[in-house]
């Protein structure tokens, strides 16, 4: 049995960079999605998939997870790339929105890692623009003090765009990957 794959969607190349990274440090192969349609993944001892995120779910992972059965499901991480900080309502949103749908008491102890991504608001077009353009409103009409904290550091990094993709923010997914093939 191989010993890990990793099926991503990449919009803009943050996504694709994690799933190269990780793939590499597994000894795994990485493929985007659109490649890895009839694959037998019963085939690896780990199978992780990543997505950047919109709106808190992960992008394509709905498609991603008609692949899967309660076998491959035990196998399986699960990464979303977005710029917003790893926050436990984010955190939350993400899993709801995702893997909530198909596992929603997580049965399965399917692990999900949010990571650091790219913005550039010059590259984004059509309804992305207008979805940033609608967060950016909504996030401003926070009450809290600390809701209006974050929502001040999303409206600058909606402006200005960002970069938080670092190699060491998959530290720990493949630690948990490493324990999931070495128990397979």
């Amino acid at each position: 049995m191989a010993k890990s794959i990793v099926i991503y969607t990449s919009k803009r190349g943050s996504t694709k960079q994690y799933a190269e990274w990780i793939a590499e440090d597994l000894g795994g192969e990485a493929l985007p999605l659109s490649d890895a349609y009839g694959i037998d993944l019963h085939g690896y001892d780990c199978i992780i998939y990543g997505g950047w995120i919109r709106g808190s779910g992960i992008v394509d992972f709905d498609k991603f997870a008609k692949m899967l059965d309660d076998e491959l499901m035990s196998r399986l991480i699960v990464f979303g790339v977005g710029f917003a900080d790893e926050t436990a309502e984010n955190y939350a949103q993400v899993w709801g929105y995702s893997l909530g749908k198909i596992d929603p008491k997580n049965n399965h102890r399917v692990l999900l890692y949010i990571l650091g991504g790219r913005y550039d608001p010059s590259a984004v077009t059509g309804l992305d623009k207008f979805l940033m353009k609608t967060m950016r409103a909504v996030l401003l009409s926070g009450s809290t003090i600390e809701a209006k904290a974050q929502a001040n550091m999303m409206k600058a990094r909606i402006d200005n765009g960002c970069d938080l993709v670092r190699r060491e923010n998959i530290d720990s997914l493949i630690k948990d990957a490493m324990k999931i093939i070495h128990t397979k």
